[in-house]
């Protein structure tokens, strides 16, 4: 009870100090523009370790590049203007695609398939008052129903900003994924308390939220099996200790959906001391299902005369310091970035490694997943029917500028398992993007091609616009 009362006393307290809210940046959604805010977070201290960004920090961080990097100050900038009218349209994006694989998610595309032939999205913001506004934005491809992503209603203050909606939460440092929650699943209504503004010299940052998810077969409590909605609650606390450097805990539980439910109280007193144990001894602890995962998270941003920013994370199914902790339930990941090896041209790469056991669940059949996509690391999904093995994924990213209203984004991926049977290859995939800016936003064109691991080829092409 401790920890709800400090917290509330802080929540309380900060509205005494604050000024107003922020709304969101795009999150895997408008990849040319998210490109270059990573490049303003990476040359500033004190980076935030969620995602997605809030448009005033990113705004306040901005203003500190002005001078060593005006170039990108005034592209960021005059992208951040969208934001600050009452009324705004602040995304809008078209494609068609032409794709050979009907079978495969895009990852981190909230369980977009390969196939679909064309796709739509809009996001916008209306504000109410200092202290609110309304949030809109939906993605549809075909095939699809209309997945709503950043569209809530936020009231509160710059300190106890909270959210009821569509609010994507992506716990980690990670570009290429995150091993506790991500965009890589269908969305889910949630209910999230968030500070705009880091609060005192340490920029402590919190985020707090609840989610139903959606339905799940395979609930096993007392015996049997059940069909129902589980509930998902995640907890993050940061702190940045030096300029450089800011490290953070991440906690999520993953609860109830059947018979016997674990109350919502019980699991955030689960967030805050993570036990794994069943405090009731009339129940068994299949009576009170619930999956526990913590991720520890650290970025050091060195912006000196070669910049380089330094990151990553080690996650647990339970707490560290349980002492029935399986050895093989954990992750870790880890990345670097020099966000400009030149003035136009960044290179970033990153390494993933899941254990047999980490999404895992006694309590739920389809593990740590919605609608059967892994809410955390989208390797989870490539090599599905291969749960007891060890995972690992390697990304390498090129972004050129190279020339004025020109860009060539790169990246390759691959990921394996550890098993010696013949019949698993290598995930190998590779994506090059051509973008043209113009006064009306980014004409461009979308080139995937990679291998799955049964050996089978792929290919995707897209035509697309973004705003």
């Amino acid at each position: 009870m401790s920890r709800y009362w400090i917290l509330g006393c802080l929540l309380v307290a900060s509205q005494g100090w604050a000024k107003g809210l922020s709304p969101y940046l795009p999150l895997q959604i408008s990849s040319e523009i998210e490109s270059q805010i990573e490049k303003v977070m990476a040359l500033t201290p004190g980076a935030p370790l969620t995602r997605p960004y809030k448009a005033v920090d990113v705004m306040r961080r901005n203003k500190l590049i002005a001078t060593r990097f005006p170039e990108l100050h005034r592209s960021v900038d005059a992208y951040l203007a969208r934001y600050k009218d009452t009324f705004s349209l602040t995304h809008a994006s078209a494609s068609v695609s032409v794709s050979d694989d009907g079978s495969a998610a895009l990852p981190n595309q909230r369980s977009i398939k390969r196939d679909a032939s064309y796709q739509l999205s809009a996001s916008g913001v209306v504000y109410i008052s200092p202290f609110a506004y309304v949030a809109a934005g939906a993605v549809y491809a075909d095939g699809e129903n209309t997945l709503f992503y950043n569209t809530h209603v936020a009231f509160g203050y710059e300190y106890a900003q909270i959210e009821a909606g569509y609010r994507d939460h992506w716990f980690s440092p990670m570009q290429d994924s995150a091993l506790l929650t991500s965009t890589n699943a269908k969305p889910s209504v949630s209910i999230t308390v968030s500070n705009a503004t880091p609060i005192t010299d340490w920029d402590i940052r919190y985020e707090l939220f609840y989610s139903k998810l959606d339905d799940t077969t395979g609930i096993s409590q007392q015996g049997e099996l059940f069909t129902g909605k589980p509930n998902l609650a995640g907890l993050h606390l940061s702190v940045s200790p030096a300029e450089a450097w800011t490290i953070g805990l991440s906690r999520t539980v993953k609860f109830a959906g059947a018979k016997s439910n674990l109350s919502i109280g019980e699991a955030f007193k689960d967030l805050f001391t993570p036990s794994g144990e069943d405090e009731s001894p009339i129940l068994s602890p299949q009576s009170l299902a619930s999956d526990q995962k913590t991720a520890i998270s650290t970025k050091v941003n060195l912006p000196f005369a070669f910049p380089v920013s330094f990151y990553g994370e080690v996650a647990f199914e339970h707490s560290p310091e349980l002492n029935d902790q399986e050895a093989n339930d954990k992750a870790l990941a880890f990345g670097v970035y020099f966000p400009m090896v030149t003035n136009n041209l960044s290179l970033r790469y990153e390494f993933t490694r899941v254990d047999e056991l980490f999404y895992q669940s006694d309590f739920y059949s389809a593990g740590y997943t919605n609608e059967g996509q892994s809410l955390g690391h989208w390797v989870s999904d490539v090599f599905l029917g291969q749960e007891q093995v060890q995972k690992t994924s390697h990304s390498l990213n090129m972004n050129w500028k190279f020339a004025q209203d020109q860009i060539i984004d790169v990246t390759f991926t691959a990921a394996d398992i550890d098993t010696n049977s013949s019949a698993q290859q290598a995930y190998k995939e590779l994506n090059v993007r051509y973008s043209f800016a113009t006064h009306y936003g980014f004409w461009g064109v979308d080139l995937d091609v990679g291998e799955d691991r049964l050996g089978e080829k792929f290919k995707r092409i897209s035509a697309f616009y973004r705003w």
